[in-house]
């Protein structure tokens, strides 16, 4: 059995070794709906790139299946930090956008949000995440919500609390 992912987030120091770049854990590990496929994922922000490749190569660059790209995602440079450790995929992902705008973050922050009001969607979410359902499109199935999954939560992001139960209890 893997360890949980907040004791290797401590022992491999993610978030002080990441600490210049405002890392902010996120995906299904923190919100209890992670699988055995989970990986950790941890989103960060800084306007030097390169540093951020230069910090996350130096520091992980010898752990197992350590990989580096960079790619465009929604028109921003994008620098990616791949390994393993722990029985655990890490995945350190960086924009020059700040950390909470970052679209990984604002989902997190939305799909904590029906949960802390439902506990028990955590069931419907995992069922559908364990069919090979990403974690996304899991939430709006679940939700009953149209249209692009991705897009569709991010209009989570402006109902308040109570509109968001009514949400809940429709489904």
């Amino acid at each position: 059995m893997r360890p949980n992912f907040a004791s290797v987030i401590e022992e491999l120091s993610l978030l002080t070794v990441l600490h210049e770049f405002t890392p902010r854990v996120i995906g299904t590990p923190p919100l209890g709906i992670d699988i055995a496929t989970s990986d950790i994922d941890i989103a960060c922000s800084t306007d030097d790139l390169a540093r951020f490749q230069c910090v996350t190569t130096d520091r992980f660059g010898e752990c197992d299946r350590f990989q580096f790209r960079q790619i465009n995602i929604q028109n921003h440079k994008t620098f990616i930090a791949q390994f393993h450790a722990h029985d655990w995929d890490i995945e350190l992902f960086c924009q020059s956008v700040p950390t909470d705008r970052q679209w990984g973050v604002r989902h997190f922050i939305v799909e904590q949000r029906p949960i802390a009001i439902d506990p028990n969607l955590k069931f419907a979410i995992l069922v559908l995440k364990q069919q090979g359902m990403k974690t996304e499109p899991a939430f709006a199935n679940v939700l009953n919500l149209i249209g692009d999954p991705y897009q569709a939560m991010l209009k989570l992001e402006n109902m308040d609390d109570d509109d968001l139960k009514q949400l809940l209890d429709k489904r």
